[in-house]
């Protein structure tokens, strides 16, 4: 939903619960109807989407500081009526035609999904796709030509007015056209002037790209699709990544190749970085599993490892435990894409910004460390970690199987956690005095929450830096696992300090799941630019 921070809204909890109620933007007018059986109960807007989004912000353009669209913007070429069309393009135009003086964030979330995808040829800092080729055309756009004349330049004509954003998100493949900086030269000048402005004003930087079943370490493929999305990509980190100079957060989301990201962390050297976060299908900092998950003891037979990529072990054995490469002061960045035997992806991180990092977020389950049975590449690929001296916050997504008797048992572990939690549960008492045996006594010796908080720090903790254990409170570290055929995630929080004689467990909570009412609420508390 789109969320509108002003400066009258006293907390992100409030203004989450006074966002828009619609749902879509810029559909056909029956989208926008009474359902049956309306979300959560809530009254559903009676305005239209195209009127409500410059209402709500021209209302408040004197004080709006905050606006951010959550998925909710849908690729018109869903539709082929003109009415659906003529819905969005009002929309869009609404949106970038807004002057906000105050306007620090600006963030469009809307990639990670085809059907909230930008359209093919829009960009933030390149004219809009508007030869005979354009996917407009197919989609029966050629029908407005005004509106979409005016879609040109607006988008970079929006970055011009607005040259104090600290906060951008936006899609990775919609900063710039496959065509490159010569069918640009008209704009060229102008174009610059705003990366140079973003490059002293920015400090937290969000993109995404569309999620894919796999997660490549590189995209060497030919087809044209895969070239101009690459091409796009790899313009959007040599021409803006490359510039930034004052970003203290960064955040990579979706389907982009591993080279891609850590070529997008080399160009952010200048930047003292405190918060990283890497977010995909498969783990971020390389795959523990094998190729085709071979490594793994466990079984994984439900989840589709076949694609999965192995790592070159003798170049992880070689880097990973050893110290990261010296990054100098006169470093000059040049792309360098593939994935070469060389450093671990979390080498790399280090050797860049482990001086200023205070918190990392690696989130991706295929290939990620199996908990009960690490496999020997997990610890090379994560030994980097003990060079982070500062860091205060660690997200890892973890992996384990709940296999038994032939049969995966995710939601009887769920129900089992769920019960543990709950006072009033009584499915956990026992009737009987004998010992608890087969699938029970594997819940409880296994599964148990404290068993899994001490597997956890036994696991990470010798892992981490020594000074940054040592401090008041050790690191805090929370472990995510995916669980159930719809994905459910479930985190469990801890603090690994530094003991007298071994790592110790400071406290935990969980395992609690997205939706479990005081951690959303600590999520929505904590939230930055919403």
């Amino acid at each position: 939903m789109p969320l509108l921070e002003t400066g009258q809204s006293p907390s992100n909890v409030l203004r989450s619960e006074t966002a828009y109620r619609g749902e879509w933007l810029g559909l056909l007018p029956q989208h926008l109807e009474e359902q049956v059986f309306p979300v959560f109960g809530e009254q559903r807007e009676s305005l239209r989407s195209p009127q409500t989004v410059p209402l709500l912000c021209n209302s408040a353009s004197s004080t709006l500081r905050s606006l951010t669209f959550d998925w909710v913007l849908i690729d018109p070429s869903f539709s082929h009526e003109t009415a659906a069309q003529s819905h969005w393009l009002r929309v869009v135009s609404g949106l970038f035609s807004l002057r906000l003086p105050h306007l620090r964030a600006f963030q469009l979330r809307n990639a990670v999904v085809a059907d909230t995808k930008l359209p093919y040829d829009i960009f933030l800092l390149d004219h809009a796709g508007l030869n005979t080729h354009s996917r407009f055309h197919f989609v029966g756009l050629h029908g407005h030509p005004e509106q979409i004349q005016r879609l040109d330049t607006m988008c970079l004509e929006f970055m011009e007015a607005h040259g104090n954003l600290q906060c951008l998100a936006w899609p990775m493949e919609h900063f710039f056209s496959e065509s490159g900086t010569t069918a640009s030269a008209d704009i060229a000048p102008r174009v610059s002037a705003v990366i140079d402005t973003l490059g002293q004003t920015l400090v937290d930087l969000r993109v995404d790209a569309m999620y894919s079943d796999i997660g490549l370490q590189s995209d060497t493929s030919d087809s044209q699709a895969h070239f101009v999305a690459r091409r796009r990509r790899r313009t959007f980190i040599e021409r803006f990544s490359s510039k930034m100079t004052k970003l203290t957060s960064i955040k990579i989301e979706g389907g982009i190749p591993r080279d891609e990201r850590r070529e997008i962390i080399r160009a952010l050297h200048a930047c003292p970085l405190e918060k990283i976060v890497l977010i995909g299908v498969t783990s971020t900092l390389g795959n523990t599993w094998g190729e085709r998950g071979e490594d793994l003891v466990e079984p994984a037979s439900h989840l589709r490892i076949s694609s999965l990529q192995g790592e070159n072990k003798e170049a992880v054995w070689k880097y990973g435990p050893a110290k990261p490469e010296d990054i100098f002061p006169d470093f000059a960045f040049e792309a360098n894409y593939g994935w070469p035997a060389g450093p671990p992806m979390l080498n790399v991180i280090a050797a860049h910004h482990a001086s200023t990092v205070t918190e990392l977020k690696f989130c991706g389950y295929q290939g990620a460390p199996a908990l009960f049975a690490p496999t020997p590449l997990a610890t090379p690929l994560l030994s980097a970690l003990k060079h982070f001296h500062n860091l205060e916050h660690l997200v890892i997504s973890l992996w384990f199987s709940t296999h038994f008797e032939g049969s995966p048992r995710d939601l009887d572990v769920i129900s089992y956690w769920l019960n543990t939690r709950s006072p009033a549960s009584t499915a956990l008492v026992r009737v009987t005095d004998e010992e608890p045996e087969g699938w029970e006594k594997e819940l409880k010796t296994k599964y148990a929450p404290d068993v899994l908080a001490w597997r956890i720090t036994s696991f990470l903790g010798p892992l981490l830096s020594e000074q940054a254990k040592a401090r008041r409170g050790g690191v805090n570290v929370r472990a995510s696992f995916c669980l159930g055929s719809y994905g459910g995630i479930f985190d469990v929080d801890l603090n690994v300090g530094r003991g007298a004689l071994a790592d110790v467990c400071l406290g935990f909570k969980g395992p609690r799941e997205e939706l479990e009412p005081e951690r959303r609420r600590t999520k929505l508390d904590d939230r930055r630019w919403f």
